[in-house]
């Protein structure tokens, strides 16, 4: 009797090669050529270093991007959703082992026994070992296993993507924030300005050499460019208060750091690595590869319903009627019991759910199409952002070389009675605003250059922050 279940259990280990549904195989991304990556001067081929962030020579940015890449709480987020798919995996693998379960057990059955319908009593103890294997001779827990890994690699490739977010979202609130205090910062200086200009339009007009006019003109002026400062003021704060809640503080939490300093734009080519590797690098397509290879072996998981599953049970152990004498040697029982079940009669469920594991992998299918164009797009849309944004800096900077020396011509020619005050102040107006335009040319030459480290899958990120390692 016992040989028998035994045989067919080694039946089933020789047959348990097979897998039903498809197999999966990743499809190697062909290279990409990025058309607008070859502008010469702008962009150079060499590899950028590691921690992308790092050349801008910024020693603030760089400890906000790592103080963030450790405490950023979307990552903190991340990193639980790949302990989770870790646990979920390793429970999957470990299904096509024997379930081997320690327990005691004590039953009490009262029933009639006899003609004369006397009820009785009787006990049994029970104390040892419970095993169960089920056969894997379609490659359903093996497929359950190969899904679980898929969903286990589509998360790191999420952390990794957050990684990348949150360095990007740092520098290009970082950069903000210095746009918008160099753009205060001309305001300010244009104020006090045109303050000295005021007093000088007062001055003449008591001399009678101007007219009330030209002072209130000045004054409109002055109270126009003293109405954008707080408007101004308004956009840093949210900046700063942005940053400290990306590196897991309370607003206003990191302004002693953030006080105003120089930064000027990226002004050397910058480097792009090996573009024809994008798709590679993106974590973002990676994780849709992977979505689409957890919902291929899904399919081999609903395929596989379609066939009995067969398990094998048994007990070892010691079975009584007296609980003082269960672990006797008398009373050592084991079994060993074989089961099939089949959906032979609900086959209509199991194709449905067939079905709609198939339509489950070819949606998978279309995302991961849609998440390789979305990556050619971003990374084209980047780079053409960036050598645009440093074009208009050139333009923006000479516009503002020449708005200032219009300026002090006007000024000395207004002070020396040659030149009509509404000149003078045309030439304050266009100065204030080619000064603001340059500070915000400057701001989004460095913003764009973010963008295309981000776009490229930012090179140097994965790995700098303290968090991933605890995701490993």
């Amino acid at each position: 009797m016992v040989i028998r279940p035994l045989a067919l259990a080694l039946a089933a280990g020789l047959l348990a090669g097979c897998a039903v549904g498809p197999d999966y195989r990743a499809a190697a991304p062909a290279p990409v050529q990025l058309q607008h990556a070859q502008v010469e001067g702008v962009f150079a081929a060499d590899s950028p270093v590691a921690g992308w962030w790092r050349q801008f020579d910024d020693p603030v940015l760089e400890r906000l991007v790592g103080d963030a890449l450790a405490a950023n709480p979307d990552l903190r987020i991340a990193i639980t959703r790949v302990r989770a798919a870790r646990a979920v995996f390793v429970e999957r693998r470990l299904d096509p082992w024997p379930h081997v379960t320690a327990g005691a057990d004590q039953l009490r059955t009262r029933q009639a026994a006899g003609v004369d319908g006397e009820r009785v009593t009787t006990e049994e103890y029970s104390l040892g070992f419970d095993a169960a294997w089920e056969l894997d001779l379609f490659g359903r827990l093996r497929r359950g296993a190969e899904a679980a890994r898929a969903d286990l690699e589509a998360e790191q490739a999420s952390l990794e993507d957050v990684q990348v977010s949150v360095a990007a979202e740092v520098a290009r609130n970082y950069f903000l924030l210095r746009g918008v205090q160099k753009r205060i910062a001309v305001a300010e200086q244009t104020l006090a300005n045109l303050h000295d200009t005021l007093r000088l339009t007062e001055t003449r007009r008591d001399l009678g050499a101007g007219s009330e006019l030209d002072v209130q003109s000045s004054r409109a002026q002055l109270k126009q460019i003293e109405a954008g400062i707080p408007l101004l003021e308004t956009s840093a704060a949210r900046a700063r208060h942005r940053l400290a809640v990306l590196l897991g503080l309370q607003p206003g939490a990191l302004d002693p750091l953030l006080a105003p300093r120089p930064t000027p734009a990226y002004a050397k080519a910058l480097p792009l690595g090996d573009t024809r590797e994008l798709l590679r690098q993106r974590a973002d397509v990676r994780m849709a590869e992977r979505h689409l290879a957890a919902a291929t072996a899904r399919v081999g998981v609903a395929t596989a319903d379609l066939f009995p599953r067969i398990s094998i049970g048994g007990f070892a152990g010691f079975v009584s009627g007296d609980f003082s004498g269960l672990v006797a040697g008398g009373n050592q029982a084991w079994s060993l019991a074989p089961s099939i079940r089949w959906a032979a009669f609900d086959f209509g469920s199991v194709r449905a759910r067939l079905r709609a594991a198939e339509a489950g992998a070819d949606g998978a299918a279309v995302a991961y199409e849609k998440a390789v164009l979305a990556a050619l797009e971003d990374t084209e849309n980047s780079l053409v952002d960036y050598a645009r944004h440093q074009e208009r800096l050139r333009i923006v900077a000479d516009q503002a070389a020449a708005a200032r020396r219009a300026e002090q011509l006007a000024q000395a020619g207004y002070r020396e009675g040659a030149a009509d005050f509404l000149l003078l102040l045309d030439a304050q107006r266009t100065q204030l605003a080619a000064d603001d335009a340059l500070a915000d040319a400057e701001a989004a030459v460095n913003i764009a250059a973010v963008g295309v480290y981000k776009a490229l899958g930012g090179a140097g990120t994965a790995g700098e922050g303290g968090l991933a390692s605890l995701a490993r």
